[in-house]
C-alpha cells in the first residue's frame, strides 16, 4: 500500500511534520459504478494522497479495476458487539461500522478523509481544506444547516405552545434509549453528516466514537445511522474538538448550475463552485446516468441534468461535440495553430 507524503506544519508554526494522507470510501458491487466515478473524480485532483476502498462484497473483476487504478482495497472491521445476523442480511452495513475504526484499519496513514461512495469531488480545494482543518487535531466535518434545510428544527406541533422535537439526532438517541438528559442536549443541535469527514489517526476522537458506538448498539440503536449519532455525541456531549466547514464541502443541495462552466455551484451568493457533491437520498439520479432532473441555472434558466460525476462529464462532452459541429474552418485553423484545447 503506497504512502504519499506531504509537508504540514504543527500548530506551533515551528516544526514541520510529514502527513501521510488517505481518502477512504467503501462499497459493494451495487455501488461499484458510483465508487468508480468517485475514484475518477479524485484522480483529477492534482494533490498527493492514497485512495482506499473498504470491500464489502466486491467481485474479483471490480477489485481488479480498483487495483489497476492504484486504489487499495481493505476488508472492513466489525467488532464482536455487532449482530452477525444483521450483517448477513446487509453485508454493506460493515462499511458504516468501519467508519469509526479507520485509525485501526489504516495505521500507516496520519490523516484519514472519509467520503461516502455516493459522493464525488468537483473542486480539489475542498480536499485540501478538509485535510488542513483535520491536521489541527480536530474533526473536520460539515453541519447540516443552511440552504438544505427547509426548517431550522424538525418539530411536530401538538397545539399552540406545545410541540414534539423530531430532529434526526433526537429520534436516533431515543431509539438508542439514551437518557433524556442527553437527548435534550443533542436534539436541537445540527446533524453532523458523516458522509464526509476528516480526522488525524492519533486524535482522541476515535476511542470516543467507539465508546458511543458500543452503547448505541447495546441499547438497540439503528446500525445504519449509528456512526452519525456516535460522532454527534462525541462532539456535543464529550466536547471533542471540531472544525466546522461550510456546506460546499459536503453539498446535499439545493442544486444550481453555472451554465457557463457546467459546474454545480452553491445556492448562496456569490455561488462558488461546490467542492464535494453528495447524492444522499437521490436514488433516482444514482440509479442511471440516463435519469435527469430539472436544475435551475445561475442565469435564470433550467437544465436537465444528472448530478453524478458521469452526468456532468457527459454534459461537458456533449458541449464540446456541439462546438465542433458549429466551428468554422477559420476557427478550426486558428485553434490548431494556437494549440487551444476545447473546454
Amino acid at each position: 500500500m503506497s504512502q504519499h507524503k506531504v509537508v504540514g506544519r504543527e500548530l506551533s508554526g515551528r516544526d514541520f511534520v510529514v502527513y501521510r494522507r488517505a481518502v477512504v470510501t467503501g462499497c459493494d458491487d451495487n455501488y461499484f459504478e458510483l465508487t468508480r466515478e468517485l475514484v475518477s473524480s479524485l484522480r483529477n485532483c492534482d494533490i498527493d494522497f492514497s485512495i482506499i476502498v473498504l470491500d464489502a462484497g466486491l467481485s474479483a473483476e471490480h477489485v481488479a479495476w480498483f487495483h489497476s487504478m492504484g486504489v487499495s482495497t481493505v476488508t472492513p472491521f466489525v467488532p464482536d458487539f455487532f449482530s452477525k445476523a444483521s450483517l448477513t442480511r446487509r453485508p454493506n452495513l460493515a462499511i458504516n461500522i468501519s467508519k469509526l475504526w479507520l485509525d485501526r484499519l489504516l495505521p500507516e496513514f496520519d490523516l484519514l478523509l472519509w467520503i461516502d461512495a455516493d459522493a464525488w469531488v468537483q473542486d480539489v480545494a475542498a480536499i485540501e481544506r478538509l485535510f488542513g482543518a483535520a491536521a489541527t487535531g480536530t474533526i473536520a466535518i460539515v453541519p447540516e444547516i443552511g440552504a438544505k434545510m427547509t426548517d431550522i428544527l424538525a418539530v411536530r406541533w401538538i397545539m399552540p405552545g406545545w410541540m414534539q422535537v423530531r430532529s434526526f439526532l433526537y429520534k436516533s438517541a431515543t431509539r438508542a434509549r439514551l437518557p433524556f438528559s442527553i437527548r435534550k442536549r443533542i436534539g436541537v443541535k445540527a446533524l453532523l453528516n458523516t458522509g464526509v469527514f476528516c480526522l488525524r489517526r492519533d486524535a482522541p476522537h476515535w476511542d470516543m466514537f467507539r465508546k458511543w458506538q458500543k452503547t448505541i448498539i447495546a441499547r438497540g440503536g439503528v446500525i445504519f445511522t449509528q456512526d452519525q449519532l456516535a460522532v454527534a455525541l462525541t462532539v456535543y456531549i464529550d466536547g471533542a474538538g471540531v472544525t466546522f466547514l461550510d456546506n460546499g464541502h459536503n453539498y446535499l443541495g439545493p442544486w444550481l448550475l453555472d451554465e457557463k462552466s457546467d459546474r454545480l455551484v452553491n445556492l448562496f451568493y456569490p455561488h462558488p463552485p461546490v467542492g464535494i457533491v453528495h447524492l444522499a437520498s437521490k436514488e433516482y439520479i444514482r440509479h442511471s446516468l440516463n435519469n435527469t432532473i430539472a436544475v435551475p441555472t445561475v442565469g435564470g434558466g433550467t437544465a436537465m441534468l444528472n448530478l453524478r460525476y458521469g452526468g456532468l462529464e457527459r454534459r461537458m462532452s456533449a458541449r464540446i461535440r456541439d462546438r465542433l459541429k458549429t466551428e468554422t474552418v477559420p476557427e478550426k485553423r486558428e485553434r490548431r495553430e494556437a494549440m487551444v484545447p476545447l473546454s
